[in-house]
């Protein structure tokens, strides 16, 4: 959705004009949010343990902080 604003200055009010424009077009970026766990483990962000993602040619694997040093 697009918006453009006109603001009006009048002696005695002023006024804002919005303009409301309806994009049919599909957004540019997509995203998605997983909850991730340590793959050793299985302890998460929920659990206290921050988790660090490591990509190797056959995937994504996490580590949480006591297992990424190791």
């Amino acid at each position: 959705m697009n918006m453009s604003q006109i603001a009006l200055q009048k002696v005695t009010k002023p006024a804002l004009i919005q303009d409301y424009l309806l994009s049919r077009k599909k957004p540019i970026m997509n995203s998605s949010a997983n909850f991730v766990a340590c793959n050793i483990c299985g302890n998460g962000i929920e659990d206290g343990f921050s988790v660090t993602a490591k990509s190797f040619p056959k995937g994504t694997v996490f580590f949480c902080d006591v297992h990424h040093s190791q």
